[in-house]
């Protein structure tokens, strides 16, 4: 059975207008994707709006929640927030599967598109490219606080003393 039947939405027959969806995201769902060992816990919550139109298709994507990953800068398992809003225009035509300029194209008899490759893509873009966040204002903040502290310490040897044995200045 195909895992991502839960997110294709039925377009041949839906009225013209605005309709709303909720799809809500955890890790099974990314283990369907062979590419995904980016995100392997998570809770993301979509709110999709699909204004159908006689010609197109746009869908408004607004998404929410937290993906498990390891802090940058103390190496803590933190739950990194994630928030983020994305377009995508599905447009009729006789080129089903072409992509051009964010806008995809499907056939004019679809009865169903399927949004789990896109629901994927946003969530994957909407990653930071550093995992840290302002946990400064968490209650019990997730820090591994010795690692913070040896980070604190001024540990590295004085560079004047490398440059000087490298020069021969110190036997």
């Amino acid at each position: 059975m195909n895992p991502f039947v839960a997110y294709s939405i039925p377009i041949q027959g839906l009225k013209t207008g605005i309709h709303r969806f909720k799809f809500v995201l955890d890790s099974t769902f990314f283990s369907n994707f062979e590419e995904s060992p980016i995100i392997t816990a998570c809770s993301l919550q979509y709110a999709v709006q699909l204004d159908k139109r006689p010609d197109m298709l746009l869908f408004d994507f607004e998404m929410e929640g937290y993906v498990n990953a390891e802090c940058d800068r103390c190496t803590a398992d933190i739950e990194l927030p994630l928030d983020a809003q994305r377009q995508l225009i599905v447009k009729y035509g006789d080129d089903e599967g072409e992509t051009e300029d964010e806008v995809v194209f499907i056939h004019q008899d679809a009865s169903v598109f399927n949004l789990a490759p896109y629901l994927y893509e946003f969530a994957v873009l909407s990653l930071p490219i550093t995992n840290t966040y302002d946990c400064q204002s968490d209650e019990h903040p997730p820090c591994n606080f010795e690692v913070l502290d040896f980070l604190r310490n001024d540990t590295t040897p004085n560079a004047a003393t490398i440059w000087d044995a490298l020069q021969g200045k110190i036997e």
